[in-house]
C-alpha cells in the first residue's frame, strides 16, 4: 500500500507536471497559431488595400484617352458641342469602359453635360454627385493652378480617382483635366473642362475584386462600419480620408487550420509531443513561405511592370543609383544607359487599339529581355518606351549592343492582327560622373533619343553629345527672346516685289525678318517653326498681318501677300480677330492676299473649308503657297477657294538644268490654266528662268532678279522713282544689283 501510496504520490505531481508542461506547450502552440492568423490577416489586408488603389487607378486612366485628347479641348473647351460630348464622351464610355454617370464640367464648376440613366436636366442630374465630386474637382483646380508651363500631356496629366457615395450606392469617382495630347488645339484662357466620371461598385465589381485577389465570402458595408470577428477588414475611403464603405472577407487562417488538425494528438505521449515538433516545423515554414510569397508578390506590383513583367521606372532608377555608387567607388568604371522607343505608335494604337498595343508591348519586351546580360536592366518606363542599364559598358559596347537590338526589333511583330513592322529609336548615354543623379543619366539618354527621332532616319540610333544639352538651353533662350521681342515690336518687316510682263510691280510679299541683338540674324524657318511650337504662333501671325496692314496703307495700287500659319487658321476665333484688325486699320482686304500650305487642306476638315470661306467672303484672295512639295491633290484646287498657286523655288532653281523641273513647272502652269487659277513663280534669279517661265505662260514672278526683299521704305522708294518717272512701276534686272 505505500508502494502504492508512494506511486500515487509521485504520479500526481509528475501528472500535474505532465498537464502543466501539456497545457504551457498548447497554449503556447494556440498563441503561436493565433499570432500567425493574425499576420496572414494583416498581411492580406494591405496587399488588397494596395491593389484597390490600383484598381482605383486603373478605373480612372480609362478616361485619359478621351480627356487627353486635341478634340476634347476643341469641342468641350473652345466651342462646347453638346453632341459631340453625347457621341464621344458620354457614349463611349458608357460603353467602353463601363461608367453610369458621366459629366463635363466648364470652368465655373457647373455641369454643362450629364450622361445619366436619370432624366431631368444636367443639373439635376449631376445634384447627386455634387458633393462627392467636389472635393475632387477642389484637388484637380489646385493641381491646375500649380502645373508647370509645359508638359507632356500623354504623362503629365491631372486626375485624381477615389472612392464614395452618391444615393447610398458605392461608387468610383474621377475627376479629369481636359487637355489637349499633341498640341493641334489650345485651351481657351482661365481654367479647363474637367470630365466627372462614376463607375457602380456594384455585385459584379466585388466579385471580379474577389477573383482578383483570391478573397473568400468578401462583402460591403456602407459607411465607416466595424471589423466583424474573425473576418478580414479594409476600408475603402474617399479623396478626404473619409470612410465611405468598409469590406471584409473570410481570411486565411494558417494557424487555427493548424490547431483543428494537430490538436488533439498533442495530449498524449512524447512520441505525439515529437511528431507535433515535426508538424509544427512543417506548418511554420509552409507559413514563412506564404508571407515570403506575400511580400514577393507585394514587390512584385510595386517594382515591375504588370504588362510585361519587365522592372518598371522605380526599379531602373534604383539600379541607376547603384550603377553611380559603384562608379563613385570606382572612378575608372562606366556604365551605358539606352532609351529606346517605338516610332508611329500612336497611330497604331489609335488604329488598332489598346489589346493590339499590349500584346505589341509584351512581344517587344520579351525581345529586349532576351538580349540583355543578366547584369543588365532592362525596364518599361513609358507606354511605348523602354530603357536599359548597361553596366561595364562604353561607347563601343553600347554601340554593339544598340546595333544588335535594331536588328533585332527589323524583324516582323507576329500579332493576332496580322504582321506589324515598326522602326525604333535609341538613345544613348555612358556616364563616366559619379556626381551625376540617376535621373540626370535618364535625361540625357532621353535628350539624345529625341535627336535620333528628329533626324527621320528610320531604325537608328544616337549618342548624347554636350551640345544636345545646350542646344535646349539655346532654344529655351531663344523662346523667351522671341516672346520677349514679339511684346516689344521688335520684329522687322521686308516686302519683296511680285512682277509681271516687263517688269510692271503689281503687289508685294510680306516677310517677317528677326534679328537678335546678340546672335544676331535668325532664320525665318527656325524662329517660325519654333513659335508654332511654343505656342506663340498666334502672337507673330497677329503680328505679321497687323504690320503688313499699316504699311500697305502707304502702296496705292499694289497688291500684298501674307502668308498664315496652319496653326492660325484652325485656331478658334481667327476670322473675328482678323476681321476686327481690318476694321481697327481701315484697310480693304481685296487688296490682301493670304498665302497658305497644302498641309494645310490635308483631309478636308470642314472647319478648314469654313474659315477659308469666310475669308474669301471678307475679300482676301487666297494662294496656294509651295505648291507641288506637299500632298498635292487635284482635288483641293476645286473644293477650297483658292485663286492662285505659286510655284516653289525648288523647281525654279533647277530650270535648263534639269528637263523634269521644266517638264514640271510647264505642267503646273498648264494646270492651272484649266482651273482658271493665277501662277507665280518664286525664288527667279536668272535671266534664264525668267524666259523659260514666260515661255511657259508664267506671266507673274517674284525673287533676287527683280529686287531683294525691302523695308518699307524701300517699297516706298521704288515707288517714288516710277512717279518721278511718270510711268508705272517698273523693275529691270539691274535693278536687283
Amino acid at each position: 500500500m505505500q508502494r502504492a501510496q508512494g506511486r500515487n504520490d509521485r504520479f500526481w505531481p509528475l501528472a500535474t507536471l505532465a498537464i502543466i508542461l501539456l497545457g504551457a506547450l498548447c497554449g503556447l502552440i494556440y498563441s503561436v497559431a493565433l499570432h500567425f492568423d493574425t499576420v496572414a490577416r494583416e498581411r492580406e489586408e494591405a496587399i488588397v488595400a494596395n491593389g484597390l488603389d490600383g484598381v482605383v487607378s486603373e478605373v480612372g486612366r480609362r478616361v485619359i484617352p478621351q480627356a487627353i485628347w486635341d478634340d476634347a479641348v476643341r469641342h468641350l473647351d473652345n466651342d462646347f458641342d453638346a453632341g459631340w460630348a453625347r457621341e464621344n464622351i458620354g457614349a463611349f464610355l458608357t460603353a467602353t469602359a463601363d461608367f453610369d454617370a458621366i459629366f463635363v464640367i466648364d470652368a465655373a464648376d457647373r455641369p454643362r453635360f450629364a450622361s445619366t440613366e436619370s432624366a431631368g436636366s444636367v443639373v439635376e442630374a449631376y445634384g447627386p454627385y455634387a458633393a462627392a465630386a467636389a472635393p475632387l474637382v477642389t484637388v484637380v483646380r489646385a493641381r491646375e493652378a500649380t502645373r508647370a508651363a509645359a508638359v507632356d500631356t500623354l504623362t503629365d496629366y491631372i486626375q485624381v480617382s477615389t472612392f464614395a457615395s452618391v444615393n447610398e450606392r458605392i461608387v468610383i469617382l474621377s475627376a479629369t483635366l481636359v487637355q489637349p495630347d499633341f498640341g493641334h488645339a489650345r485651351l481657351s484662357e482661365g481654367r479647363a473642362p474637367i470630365l466627372v466620371t462614376a463607375l457602380p461598385v456594384d455585385e459584379a465589381f466585388i466579385e471580379g475584386i474577389g477573383r482578383r485577389f483570391l478573397l473568400r465570402g468578401l462583402h460591403v458595408h456602407n459607411g465607416d462600419s466595424r471589423p466583424e470577428i474573425d473576418q478580414a477588414h479594409v476600408t475603402l475611403p474617399s479623396v478626404v480620408g473619409e470612410s465611405v464603405a468598409t469590406i471584409d472577407w473570410n481570411p486565411q487562417t494558417p494557424g487555427s487550420d493548424l490547431i483543428g488538425r494537430v490538436g488533439i494528438p498533442l495530449v498524449g505521449a512524447l512520441s505525439a509531443l515529437t511528431l507535433l515538433a515535426l508538424l509544427l516545423d512543417r506548418r511554420a515554414s509552409a507559413m514563412a513561405q506564404g508571407l515570403v510569397a506575400s511580400e514577393a508578390r507585394a514587390t512584385q506590383l510595386a517594382y515591375f511592370d504588370t504588362l510585361t513583367g519587365l522592372p518598371n521606372r522605380m526599379r531602373l532608377l534604383e539600379r541607376l543609383d547603384q550603377a553611380l555608387e559603384h562608379l563613385r567607388r570606382d572612378p575608372n568604371a562606366t556604365f551605358a544607359v539606352l532609351s529606346i522607343d517605338l516610332r508611329r505608335f500612336k497611330a497604331f494604337s489609335d488604329h488598332y487599339g489598346h489589346h493590339m498595343c499590349d500584346q505589341l508591348i509584351r512581344e517587344v519586351g520579351r525581345r529586349l529581355a532576351l538580349q540583355v546580360r543578366a547584369v543588365d536592366t532592362c525596364a518599361r518606363i513609358g507606354p511605348d518606351e523602354f530603357a536599359i542599364v548597361q553596366p561595364n559598358a562604353g561607347a563601343s559596347q553600347a554601340a554593339a549592343f544598340a546595333s544588335r537590338l535594331l536588328e533585332v526589333m527589323q524583324g516582323a511583330f507576329d500579332l493576332d492582327i496580322s504582321e506589324a513592322f515598326f522602326d525604333v529609336s535609341i538613345g544613348i548615354t555612358v556616364v563616366t560622373d559619379g556626381a551625376m543623379d540617376a535621373g540626370e543619366a535618364l535625361r540625357q539618354a532621353d535628350l539624345a533619343l529625341s535627336r535620333t527621332r528628329a533626324n527621320n532616319l528610320g531604325s537608328a540610333y544616337g549618342f548624347f553629345e554636350i551640345e544636345m544639352d545646350a542646344a535646349v538651353k539655346t532654344r529655351r533662350a531663344l523662346e523667351a527672346d522671341l516672346r520677349a521681342a514679339l511684346a516689344k515690336g521688335e520684329l522687322e518687316m521686308v516686302y519683296q516685289p511680285q512682277v509681271k510682263a516687263k517688269g510692271v510691280m503689281t503687289g508685294v510679299e510680306a516677310l517677317v525678318r528677326w534679328r537678335h541683338p546678340q546672335r544676331g540674324f535668325i532664320s525665318p524657318a527656325y524662329f517660325v517653326a519654333m513659335a508654332e511650337e511654343c505656342g506663340l504662333i498666334g502672337e507673330l501671325g497677329l503680328f505679321t498681318l497687323a504690320r503688313a496692314f499699316e504699311d500697305s496703307r502707304r502702296w496705292k495700287g499694289i497688291k500684298v501677300a501674307v502668308n498664315v500659319s496652319a496653326i492660325q487658321l484652325r485656331t478658334p476665333g481667327f476670322v473675328t480677330t482678323v476681321s476686327a484688325l481690318v476694321k481697327k486699320l481701315r484697310v480693304d482686304p481685296r487688296r490682301f492676299e493670304l498665302e497658305i500650305t497644302e498641309s494645310l487642306l490635308l483631309g478636308d476638315d470642314p472647319d478648314t473649308h469654313a474659315t477659308l470661306q469666310r475669308l474669301r467672303e471678307l475679300g482676301f484672295s487666297l494662294a496656294l503657297d509651295d505648291f507641288g512639295t506637299g500632298y498635292s491633290n487635284l482635288s483641293y484646287l476645286k473644293q477650297f477657294p483658292i485663286s492662285k498657286i505659286k510655284i516653289d523655288q525648288s523647281f525654279v532653281a533647277n530650270l535648263g538644268s534639269d528637263e523634269a523641273a521644266d517638264a514640271m513647272v510647264s505642267a503646273i502652269i498648264r494646270l492651272a490654266r484649266a482651273l482658271g487659277l493665277s501662277v507665280l513663280a518664286e525664288g527667279v534669279e536668272t535671266e534664264d528662268q525668267r524666259r523659260r517661265l514666260a515661255a511657259a505662260g508664267c506671266t507673274e514672278i517674284q525673287g533676287y532678279l527683280y529686287s531683294q526683299p525691302l523695308p518699307a521704305a524701300g517699297i516706298d522708294s521704288l515707288r517714288q522713282a516710277a512717279a518721278d518717272r511718270h510711268s508705272t512701276l517698273r523693275l529691270t534686272p539691274a535693278a536687283a544689283a
